[in-house]
C-alpha cells in the first residue's frame, strides 16, 4: 500500500468513528505514524483529504464492477446480480462513513465537496444505467433513464435499512429479487413511452455523466496499486522493476504475450499481489 492510500484509509476509519468535524489532521498523522507535515505534502486540507477518500471509494467500486463485466464466463444476469452483491457488500463495509456523509454532511459547508458529491451521484446513476444496458441490451435504450431510477428506487431502501442497523438476508437473495422485479418492469416499459432523458439527469445533478472506465484506465489503476504495494509493503525493487516492464509491454502496439505472462507469473508468487494479478488476467 502506498503512503497516500494509507493516509486515505486511516482518515476513512477516523471520520467514520468520530465524524469529520471531530477528527484532526494530527490524529490521522498519528494513526499513520508520520508527521502532520507529511500529510500536508499530499493533501492541502482536511476537506481535500475527504474529497480524495470519496474518490477512492468510488474508484474501488467502479473498478470491481468493470472486472465483473470483463468476466465473460458469467451470463449477463449473473454479472448483474454479482454487481448488486458487490454494491451491497461495499455499502456494509463503508456503512459508518456513509452515515456520516448522509446525516452530518461536511460538504454542505464546502462548495468544492458539494460539487464533487454531485459528480459522484451522477457517476453512480450512469453506472447503474450501464448495468441495465449490459443486462437487457438495446431494447431498453429508449427508456434507460426510467429503468435506472426504478432500479435505484428498489435498491436504496435496502441500503437505508442496513444504514439503520437492519440485518438483511443474503445479499445474493436481494440481488436475485431485484433482477426478477426489473425483468417485470422491463416487460411493462416496452409498451409505454419513456418519461426521462439524459438532460433531466444532468440538470438534476449539475454534472456530466462520464463513461465507465475503459480497459487501459483499469490496467493503469491496477498497476499503480501494485507499484505502491511493491514500494511500501514489500520494499522489493526487483518487483517494482517487473511492474514497470509489464506496463511498458502492455502499452506497446504489439505486446509480447510470452513476456507479459512471464512477468505476471513472477509477480503472482507474492500473496499480496495475487488479487491484482488476477484482475489483470481478466482484463487481458
Amino acid at each position: 500500500m502506498d503512503r497516500k492510500t494509507e493516509i486515505i484509509l486511516a482518515a476513512k476509519h477516523k471520520f467514520a468513528e468520530f465524524g469529520f468535524q471531530q477528527v484532526s489532521m494530527q490524529s490521522i498523522a498519528e494513526a499513520c505514524k508520520i508527521s502532520k507535515a507529511s500529510i500536508y505534502k499530499l493533501f492541502d486540507s482536511k476537506e481535500a483529504l475527504l474529497n480524495e477518500l470519496i474518490q477512492y471509494n468510488h474508484q474501488q467500486l467502479t473498478n470491481k464492477a468493470a472486472l465483473i463485466e470483463a468476466d465473460k464466463s458469467l451470463s449477463p444476469a449473473a454479472r448483474f446480480e454479482r454487481k448488486i452483491v458487490m454494491e451491497i457488500d461495499s455499502f456494509k463495509e463503508n456503512k459508518h462513513l456513509i452515515q456520516m456523509l448522509m446525516f452530518s454532511p461536511p460538504f454542505k459547508e464546502s462548495s468544492e465537496l458539494q460539487r464533487h458529491m454531485n459528480n459522484v451521484r451522477a457517476i453512480l446513476i450512469k453506472w447503474h444505467q450501464d448495468m441495465l444496458l449490459n443486462l437487457y441490451g438495446e431494447k431498453v435504450e429508449p427508456f434507460k433513464w426510467d429503468m435506472t431510477l426504478n432500479l435505484l428506487g428498489l435498491l436504496n431502501p435496502y441500503l437505508k435499512m442496513m444504514a439503520d442497523g437492519a440485518i438483511l438476508r443474503d445479499p445474493a437473495d436481494v440481488a436475485h429479487e431485484l433482477k426478477l422485479v426489473m425483468d417485470a418492469i422491463v416487460k411493462d416499459k416496452l409498451t409505454r413511452p419513456p418519461l426521462l432523458n439524459e438532460q433531466h439527469i444532468q440538470l438534476h445533478f449539475h454534472a456530466d455523466l462520464p463513461d465507465a472506465p475503459g480497459k487501459e484506465e483499469l490496467l493503469h489503476t491496477i498497476l499503480q496499486q501494485i507499484r505502491g504495494i511493491t514500494v511500501t509493503d514489500l520494499q522489493d525493487s526487483s518487483l517494482t522493476e517487473a511492474v514497470d516492464h509489464l506496463e511498458k509491454e502492455l502499452l506497446k502496439t504489439e505486446p509480447a504475450s510470452y513476456l507479459i505472462e512471464a512477468l505476471l507469473t513472477y509477480l503472482d508468487q507474492h500473496n499480496t499481489l495475487k488479487e491484482s494479478i488476477r484482475a489483470i488476467r481478466l482484463l487481458l
